[in-house]
């Protein structure tokens, strides 16, 4: 039986692969049986999330823009995969080998894509614990296999690879590099080509800069100053571009070490130079870890910007808002719903959407700002959210129009995205009233959150956040900040009771703590206004992300100039200047030069005449330790099903 709610992905799997002229068997070589790939792509099964990312990314798309609603068993895996990869370098292997040996016992554990991600952990862990380079990259290429059996003898241009696989073959890479470099030189080109030809930006980012950082160290071993200058710039443009921290410190310190040995301008190097000393103070301020990493944990720390939902949170909250008592859901038993309810009963995908249908809430299991199955309208409206992040509202108005007119309207989700985005930019540019604005953004709002309640809210989408976000904005502006105030606790609440991790909603979480912060600071809660900035700046490091480290600053900076502590107060300049130089490094110069008019108000001269020792402003700014990470160091255990 067809599920209506899983032929989306399906078919926007089936579109990209008819369109790139990929037959069936290529695209799922290794991963999962035919019989299993027809029934995903003519909507009668939903993958899994493992296998719906590798498919999309052996497509060259990225999944980011997809939000998946998941099961307890399902959440339990994704997230020992998450600390797994992103807790490698705190060099707690005993713990690694117990995480790894909860993950075997799941069912899931010997399926292709699990498989190889354990043998990949397995061997650098074991690496890690008894030093054996040669039997690493011999396992690293025993994961490989799993799923690429050929990749020693062809090239990888003949086949399509998913990050799990282009990530081993870097691996693999990186420990052949002392025995035979001429090898794995050629891995690592090929590598390259194959994430510029077939990768998409968004998922690009997460590996390419891992090339051209190993291939740029290598050409600074041999002093070819041309090639480390070539590689380091575009490691560095692939991630300013997309606004991501990984190695990007390390790209930056080539960069520039390559352009004063070429003689080039000094003025470049000046511009690249204070760029650099800003992101290094602001690492070693917040999150002082990043500057520890071994060159191995450097290639474990990536870019990232999940969305997870669960599916019995979602059933809980939309039935609590509505009022409606467990008793009165028609397509589910009391004691069975409870169960559900609790997290101890997993139900079937299809009878988790059957009750949240007679909610009154049309979910799929992928979701996305809109709904279409072509993926580029999603990649347009990534493009077109990034043109409003930096006030650039006639090319985010032309790229609305372009979306208007391809899609669907007559889909929620679709009618919701295209009004709130029109509402939002006229209220923001002054074009409309803030209560007009406010009444069409609820209206928009109630497409797909009709249990909405301002003073109980269940874990909104990502654009339901950015609504109820702008909501708060408009509710400034009409001086109703207890009402902003309630609404901005509402959903820090939500998402604080939740037992999704916070950077599983990263996006919507580092919106909510730099509007939050700014909102707290207006009313004089200083001390909060902090908390709330330092910790969004602490989560964008963690999820190796850097877009909005510049505005946050801002908003700190303004939090400190109204301290009446001395030394609180004093760190107000160094904040911005740090600000500037992170947004002008991230190209977000529209959003750099509010900044530097910011400075001109608050100390009356150019921002450019601050001469500043960011290693010592990092000594004597907040104590790091003080500063816990959105996560506990080392992980924690983690419950079984």
């Amino acid at each position: 039986m067809r599920d209506k709610r899983a032929t989306n992905l399906g078919k926007i799997i089936c579109k990209e692969r008819k369109k790139k002229n990929i037959l069936q068997e290529e695209l799922l070589r290794g991963v999962c049986q035919q019989g299993e790939m027809a029934k995903i792509e003519s909507g009668e099964r939903v993958p899994e999330k493992m296998l719906a990312d590798a498919l999309m990314q052996r497509l060259g798309r990225c999944t980011d823009t997809l939000e998946a609603i998941m099961s307890v068993e399902e959440y339990i895996l994704f997230d020992m995969r998450e600390t797994l990869q992103r807790h490698f370098y705190e060099c707690n292997y005993e713990k690694n080998c117990s995480l790894i040996e909860k993950y075997r016992r799941h069912k899931e554990a010997d399926w292709p894509l699990h498989r190889q991600f354990l043998l990949k952990y397995e061997a650098v862990n074991e690496y890690r614990r008894h030093g054996n380079m040669l039997r690493c990259r011999v396992e690293l290429g025993n994961a490989l296999t799993v799923t690429f059996h050929e990749w020693g003898r062809m090239q990888i241009l003949n086949y399509y690879l998913c990050s799990q696989e282009l990530h081993l073959l870097i691996l693999i890479a990186f420990f052949m590099m002392p025995e035979n470099e001429v090898r794995a030189l050629w891995i690592l080109t090929e590598t390259a080509i194959y994430l510029e030809e077939r990768y998409y930006e968004e998922e690009k980012v997460k590996l390419l800069p891992q090339c051209m950082w190993l291939l740029a160290e290598h050409s600074k071993r041999h002093g070819d100053w041309e090639k480390v200058e070539e590689y380091s710039r575009r490691g560095v443009e692939c991630l300013t571009r997309n606004g991501a921290l990984p190695l990007l410190r390390e790209l930056l310190e080539l960069r520039i070490e390559s352009l004063r040995n070429l003689g080039s301008d000094m003025c470049e190097i000046e511009t690249l130079q204070n760029q650099l000393d800003s992101l290094v103070a602001v690492l070693a301020r917040y999150a002082d870890w990043v500057l520890r990493m071994d060159d191995l944990s450097k290639l474990h720390y990536f870019y990232h910007e999940e969305e997870v939902s669960l599916d019995y949170e979602m059933l809980r909250d939309i039935r609590k808002n509505q009022g409606i008592s467990q008793g009165e859901v028609q397509s589910c038993t009391q004691g069975s719903l409870s169960r559900i309810e609790n997290g101890k009963q997993a139900p079937s995908k299809r009878h988790v959407m059957e009750i949240a249908e007679e909610l009154g809430v049309n979910k799929s299991y992928y979701i996305s700002r809109v709904q279409s199955e072509d993926y580029d309208l999603y990649e347009l409206c990534h493009w077109r959210n990034q043109a409003g992040f930096n006030y650039e509202w006639d090319k985010a108005g032309a790229m609305i129009d372009m979306l208007e007119s391809s899609l669907d309207m007559s889909n929620p989700l679709n009618k919701q995205y295209i009004e709130a985005c029109k509402i939002g930019d006229k209220g923001v540019r002054g074009v409309i009233e803030p209560e007009q604005a406010l009444s069409g953004l609820k209206k928009a709002l109630g497409y797909t959150m009709p249990d909405y309640k301002e003073s109980k809210i269940r874990v909104p989408s990502r654009e339901e956040f950015v609504i109820l976000s702008l909501m708060v904005s408009f509710l400034r502006k009409l001086g109703k900040i207890k009402e902003g105030l309630q609404l901005r606790e509402s959903m820090l609440q939500a998402f604080s009771e939740s037992r999704v991790e916070e950077e599983y909603h990263t996006n919507s979480i580092l919106l909510l703590y730099m509007n939050y912060g700014e909102l707290l600071e207006t009313i004089g809660q200083l001390e909060l206004a902090e908390e709330m900035d330092i910790h969004g700046i602490q989560l964008n490091i963690w999820c190796g992300q850097g877009e909005m480290l510049g505005k946050i600053l801002a908003n700190l900076a303004y939090v400190y100039d109204k301290s009446k502590t001395t030394d609180k107060n004093s760190m107000k300049e160094v904040c911005l200047w740090h600000s500037y130089q992170l947004c002008l490094l991230m190209k977000r110069v529209k959003v750099a030069k509010v900044v530097e008019e910011c400075y001109q108000l608050l100390f009356g001269k150019d921002i450019n005449a601050f001469h500043h020792h960011p290693h010592q402003t990092a000594q004597t700014d907040l104590d790091s330790s003080a500063c816990p990470s959105p996560r506990k160091f080392p992980p924690a255990e983690h419950p079984e099903q």
